[in-house]
């Protein structure tokens, strides 16, 4: 796990470029980070100054109401991006991150990526595409904590992750109580949920692996 790598594979799935110049741009407005399960990247109200992009692991974005309790935001998987609010203004963090695993990053400069998109206008537009997909992802996931029942949020969870990974056969990133905060549901009801879809045929079980079974029904 190294910054070069990281860099290329960022370019390539967000600037859609190869190009070495930029390459070089990005790489001197950027620094890799290895955190520990647990550790605190940023907190609500911090002064903003990166943004990021996961190489690999998960992170935990939440905010805390004034009595203490947490709600997840969102679970930030490997090859995404976030805080990226920051890049439109925010001088500060609107949530809390931390690592649920060990997980390796890029921060990227704001004030230097913001430069460099300046002066290279031919990627800016990409860019954009790829935040719509951030906020089209945000827009479904408060419609279906609205509108779907605690089961359907699940299985839809489970499915993308199936799409991300390009497999039936998933290791879930994330404690099922992070999943309970993030589906707005209690850790046991996640729990009895699991064990109701593997007797219902849609999935298979074992350990944090789980097989998405082929079903007519599956509608996800």
């Amino acid at each position: 796990m190294d910054k070069k790598k990281a860099v290329k594979i960022f370019m390539e799935n967000f600037i859609k470029s190869d190009d070495e110049k930029i390459y070089e741009n990005i790489k001197n407005i950027t620094k890799f980070e290895e955190i520990e399960s647990k550790d605190i990247l940023f907190t609500e109200g911090e002064r903003a100054e990166y943004f990021y992009y996961i190489r690999e692991g998960n992170i935990k974005l939440s905010k805390l109401s004034y009595q203490g309790k947490e709600t997840v935001i969102r679970i930030v998987h490997s090859n995404e991006i976030f805080a990226e609010a920051t890049l439109y203004g925010k001088s500060l963090y609107p949530v809390n991150a931390a690592a649920i695993n060990k997980t390796y990053l890029l921060a990227i400069s704001i004030k230097g990526f913001q430069e460099l998109c300046a002066k290279n206008n031919d990627f800016v537009l990409k860019l954009f595409i790829t935040m719509s997909h951030q906020l089209r992802y945000l827009v479904d996931m408060i419609n279906d904590l609205s509108s779907k029942d605690t089961t359907n949020r699940l299985l839809k969870y489970l499915y993308s992750l199936k799409e991300k990974k390009g497999t039936n056969i998933i290791k879930l990133p994330i404690a099922k109580r992070d999943l309970a905060m993030l589906l707005g549901a209690a850790p046991e009801t996640i729990s009895r949920l699991f064990t109701k879809l593997q007797n219902d045929g849609l999935i298979k079980i074992n350990g944090r692996e789980i097989e998405i079974l082929e079903n007519e029904n599956n509608n996800f």
